[in-house]
């Protein structure tokens, strides 16, 4: 099974590679501010970065 990471994709994992520990709202704000939904775009991701994980 093959996945695709997006550049942002790349610089959240990244981003949580080097702290370790971060929360659902510091994502939001860093990552999908910009965005219609950024709570539920944020949320989706997550739940993808944890099913690529599962594989």
């Amino acid at each position: 099974m093959s996945f695709r990471l997006s550049q942002r994709d790349k610089d959240i994992i990244g981003f949580i590679n080097q702290f370790r520990a971060v929360d659902r709202d510091s994502l939001v704000e860093l990552f999908f501010k910009q965005l219609k939904s950024p709570v539920n775009a944020c949320n989706s991701v997550m739940v993808r970065f944890v099913s690529i994980r599962a594989h």
